[in-house]
Parts: C-alpha cells; structure tokens; sequence
C-alpha cells in the first residue's frame, strides 16, 4: 500500500525519466512511486523518453537535451523553471548529480524550500562539497556511498523495486551455469578478471560456464577497452561461452537476472552498486568486490579485487553447492533488499523528511 502524504507537493530534479533507457530507467519508478505518495509532483529533467504510464499529478518538465539543445540554453531553462516552480512547491528533491543541488540552490533559499539530495557515489569531489553546504538534508544508500564527513548525511538504504525485481516464475536452466553482468563497459567494472576466470575453468575442463555482458561503451576511452575485451575472448577461444548483449531496455533486466545462475559484479566504485541488489531483489546468487557489500553479503560472496583465479575458484564453488544451500542463498538475498533496499519504504523516508 502507498504512504499517502495528501497534501505534500515536491519538485524532483533528475537527469532522465524515460522507462526504456539502459542506465536511468529505475529512475522512472522512482518518479512513479513519489508520485503515488504525494498530492502533486513536478520534475525537471536534462531529457525524458517514454514516460507512459505515470501517475496524472505528475508533470514532467525536460530542459531539451532529447533535442540536442545545447548546455547554455538548458542551464536558462532550468533557472526560468526553477523560478516559476519552486514557490508552488512544499520541497525540492534533487537525485543524484551534485549539480542539481547547486543549480536549484539560489531559487529554494530566496522561496525558503527544503532541499533535500540523493547522491551514492565514492567520489569526493568541489561540486559534492558545494551540495553539502546548499542542501538542507543528505540520503545516502550506504556509508561507503557518501564519503564526506557531514551532519546533514542520514543512511537510509537503496531503493530497488521489488515488486518489478523478483524471482521468476520457472528456475534458470540447470544445463549451462550462466553468469551474468549488467552496467556500462567501463575499466572501472573489471570485465576482464570474469573472461580469464572462465579462461580458467575452461583449462580445468570445466566449459559449462557462459558469461552474459549487458552494456554498452559511452566514451570513447570506454570503446577502446571494450574492443580489447572482445579481442581476449576471441585470443582464448571463448566464443561460445562469452556473449555481448550491448545494451537493453531497463524493463528486459528483471527477465535477465531471472534466468541467471549467479550475477557478477566486480566495480571498484566503492558506493552501494544497485545492480548487485536488483540481482539479489530476483534471488539470483551474486558474487562482488564491492567493498560497500562487506556487511551485507556473507563473506564466501565476497571476492578479493583484480583476482580472477580465485573469482574462478568461487565458480567452482557455486557450481558444486547443494542445491538446498544455493536456495537458502537465494531467499536471504532478497530478503536483505526487502528488508533495508526496499523502493517502497525509501520513499517514505525521503517524503517524510519535507514534513
């Protein structure tokens, strides 16, 4: 049941709502569900796409960018936005990039509204101080995912859908064991230590083991590591078994993780990844080394960085695990993301801090 705040009315400031996109889809949710919870909800955006399907008190308000309209034209639309705006509001809830923050800044102090900001990221960097001192209130998924000492930080959890992230209705297919990962195509994700892991296993005969990578290359530094992986797998003749997807609609993700035997995550962004709890959300099996994770996942979950053989020896391990115990694992993943990730219950949090 939604938390009804009937006579709150919020403005979200957001880079994308579109419920298709690879990378910012869950942000369409989130608009959904604030939406259900509140009297009125407006939301400036860079772009937005397919947004059918939102509530009808939520407004949706894009600055161009779908459009090619250039930065110095949305930076005037955003103020002249924020101007009209902000006075018609209760509070301003500004979703991740610190420059939201401080572009909404001058319009809330001049109208007296609450700013209250969402970031989860490891990096420390001028425009995160600049949000520490504009912002009224902090929410943060983890310790790890705001790193900058502050009163105002308030640990609240990640909010992972779980009415959409669920297990499937039939088991993954036993025949292969299918690895899966999900998220740009980045050297900060590690894809490499996952190909030669495989590399491994397939030299101790083991060659049931396929590896799934969803996403795509942005930079063109992000292109050039991407080509490399492609030329290892091609090097170590693991064909077969290595699959790039590219990137998919964020509603294809519940489906993927569905089927997948165990999801890989190997991010050295430090902060509080949401893949790896979408993943856990589905009670796929996960293995990470994402420090953020440390209290969450028990420690045989847990995988040392830059360290295929033993990310290999950790397949191996779930591979050869009863299938009772595999299921055990399973069931408290998701229970951990419903009882302290859960969309629901973090939307509350962040709409009663306007109260």
């Amino acid at each position: 049941m939604p938390i009804s705040f009937k006579s709150m009315k919020l403005l979200m400031v957001t880079r994308k709502v579109d419920r298709q996109d690879a990378l910012a889809g869950f942000t369409y949710n989130w608009v959904k569900k604030i939406g259900e919870n509140v009297t009125e909800l407006k939301v400036i955006c860079l772009e937005k796409g397919d947004v059918a399907g939102l509530p009808g008190n939520v407004s949706i308000y894009s600055l161009g960018k779908e459009n090619g309209v250039g930065k110095f034209i949305r930076f005037w639309r955003f103020q002249n936005l924020a101007f009209k705006l902000v006075p018609q509001v209760d509070g301003i809830f500004c979703h991740m990039n610190p420059e939201y923050t401080i572009a909404v800044g001058l319009s809330a102090k001049l109208f007296h509204k609450k700013i209250v900001s969402w970031y989860t990221h490891g990096a420390v960097t001028f425009r995160l101080k600049l949000l520490e001192k504009i912002a009224d209130v902090i929410l943060t998924a983890s310790k790890e995912s705001f790193r900058l000492p502050s009163k105002k930080v308030i640990v609240v959890g990640h909010g992972i859908d779980a009415e959409i992230f669920k297990p499937g209705e039939t088991a993954p297919d036993d025949s292969s064991f299918n690895l899966l990962t999900v998220g740009r195509i980045s050297p900060t994700k590690d894809y490499e230590s996952m190909i030669k892991a495989l590399d491994f296993l397939k030299d101790e005969g083991i060659n049931n083991v396929k590896l799934k990578i969803i996403g795509d290359a942005g930079l063109q530094n992000q292109q050039d590591y991407f080509d490399s992986l492609k030329t290892m797998v091609k090097k170590m003749n693991l064909d077969d078994q290595v699959e790039f997807v590219g990137a998919l609609p964020n509603p294809e993700i519940p489906n993927q993780l569905q089927q997948a035997s165990c999801f890989i995550n190997l991010s050295g962004t430090g902060s509080l990844d949401k893949a790896i709890l979408e993943a856990m959300a589905c009670e796929c099996l996960v293995l990470t080394s994402n420090e953020a994770f440390n209290s969450i996942l028990p420690a045989e979950l847990m995988v040392a960085k830059n360290n295929p053989r033993q990310l290999a020896d950790k397949i191996k391990w779930l591979i050869n695990l009863p299938v009772e115990q595999r299921d055990n694992y399973r069931k408290s993943l998701r229970e951990e993301v419903l009882s302290n990730h859960n969309l629901n219950n973090l939307i509350k949090k962040i709409v009663e801090k306007f109260i």
